[in-house]
């Protein structure tokens, strides 16, 4: 480790900046973020615009046009050199010679400078610096970028929520209390997970109950239950805050559409516990599965309820979550991308189109009555999409049903099967031939898509140029 990672105060003093162009207008607005002081040592008069972009921070911006070399260094805390050339190399000798030594940054010459700047993720309160010692800016950046993704996006009010409280929680002084433990619960627990999701000041308020009743709360043990939707099965198309859930929980209750790839996205040591239902083989009931979660959050456990798509469509999501309020057990919904959505977008097929398909319906083939019981006379409309969940086994059934409802058997109909996976397999055809198309794409999950859209996916016009022409 070449340089020492540290934060620097520079709200006080001042940072000389010396130079013009991009680089120093880049550095320009990094300083005045921080609050600091600039007297910026430029060549060129032009830079009032640059000046004005940056005078709503904290802290003065003062400009002297002058050649590098004569800048004044007088009482600088910093001095940042962007002037390139030989006037970057008398610059970061001045600032090394002078009797304070003061600290100096030459952009992009990592061997005259006593300090670099490193790729900076900014949440206010939370801020975490990315360095690679000079060797790679690039790679820094996309460290960044990818940090930048994970850290939620309330990080930073949720710090500085925290810090507001810390002296009146500091106060409490009773046996057995652990400021730490305190404070990890509210990270972890139902506070943390409430503000993250944008309740802001249900989560303070829950954050003021807890300091009032440290060591006298029933409920200090008290876990969170997070439905999170997985999505259709890429585990590139979680949601971020899906994936700040699994990184936080304790248990996961995982069905059977969630495969490894997603859950190797958890926590290292989440346990995982297999609750779906398997086609022909006896499953875990969706009593016992609501028992469990309360129990786990009863536990204190924070816990995630993960399921294929997203847990209000055809997912029982709803149910899970009046069974868990009525636990008071708190709960938050994650949604996740439903199969209708990441497999049609997989395969180039809109939904919806103007004046072609007006309207879209979701519709489960697996009712407790079976698929036959669907009023399928609510969908012989053209202009309706139909997307089909659980429909493979029942196409059959479902194109009887469209068709003797008055839909056109040469409606163009799509059958979309592991979607967004690895081995996902797509057939188009049309409606008339739709149990056939069910039975060339192999095993499930699958959906079934029924409308004049399908003959605008990318499969239909490789292979249906005529029908393409007619549809047009």
């Amino acid at each position: 480790m070449r340089f020492l990672p540290v934060f620097l105060d520079i709200s006080s003093g001042h940072v000389v900046l010396v130079g013009s162009g991009l680089q120093a207008t880049a550095k320009l607005h990094l300083l005045r973020a921080a609050g600091a002081n600039v007297r910026w040592v430029s060549q060129s008069a032009d830079v009032a615009e640059e000046v004005l972009a940056a005078s709503h921070y904290a802290g003065r911006i003062e400009v002297a046009v002058s050649a590098p070399e004569e800048a004044d260094l007088t009482g600088a805390t910093v001095v940042i050199s962007a002037a390139g050339g030989k006037a970057d190399e008398q610059i970061a000798a001045r600032a090394r010679a002078h009797a304070s030594s003061i600290p100096v940054n030459v952009v992009d010459r990592p061997d005259l400078s006593t300090f670099i700047f490193p790729a900076v993720v900014d949440r206010g309160d939370v801020v975490v610096a990315i360095g690679t010692g000079g060797a790679s800016p690039v790679l820094a950046r996309r460290l960044r970028e990818t940090i930048e993704a994970i850290l939620p996006a309330r990080i930073g009010e949720f710090a500085a929520m925290m810090q507001r409280y810390r002296g009146r929680i500091a106060t409490v002084r009773k046996p057995g209390f652990s400021l730490r433990r305190f404070w990890e619960k509210v990270i972890d627990g139902p506070i943390g997970a409430t503000f993250l999701s944008g309740r802001t000041r249900e989560a303070e308020a829950a954050l003021i109950r807890a300091i009032d009743a440290v060591g006298e709360s029933a409920d200090d043990n008290q876990g969170v239950v997070h439905l999170v939707g997985a999505g259709p099965g890429n585990p590139d198309l979680l949601t971020l805050r899906a994936l700040h859930a699994l990184q936080s929980a304790d248990v996961i209750f995982y069905d059977d559409l969630v495969g490894p790839d997603i859950l190797a996205r958890a926590r290292r040591d989440a346990k995982l516990v297999f609750v779906g239902k398997r086609k022909g083989e006896p499953g875990i009931g969706q009593t016992e599965i609501n028992r469990r979660l309360v129990e786990a959050a009863k536990a204190g456990r924070c816990v995630v309820r993960l399921k294929g798509g997203d847990p209000f469509i055809f997912g029982r999501g709803g149910e899970e979550l009046e069974y868990l309020r009525q636990a008071d057990v708190p709960v938050h919904v994650v949604p996740g991308i439903t199969a209708a959505l990441g497999c049609a977008a997989e395969v180039g097929l809109p939904l919806t189109f103007r004046n072609e398909a007006t309207t879209l319906s979701l519709v489960t083939a697996n009712t407790a009555e079976g698929a036959a019981s669907v009023d399928w006379s609510r969908l012989s409309d053209p202009a309706t999409t139909v997307v089909v969940y659980m429909g493979l086994s029942s196409a059959e059934i479902v194109r009887a049903g469209l068709t003797a409802a008055g839909r056109d058997p040469e409606t163009p109909a799509a059958v979309l099967a592991r979607g967004t996976r690895p081995d996902s397999a797509t057939a188009v055809g049309r409606l008339r031939d739709l149990a056939k198309l069910a039975a060339s794409v192999g095993e499930g999950p699958a959906v079934l898509v029924i409308g004049d859209v399908v003959a605008r996916s990318q499969l239909w016009k490789a292979i249906e140029p005529a029908a393409i022409e007619v549809a047009a």
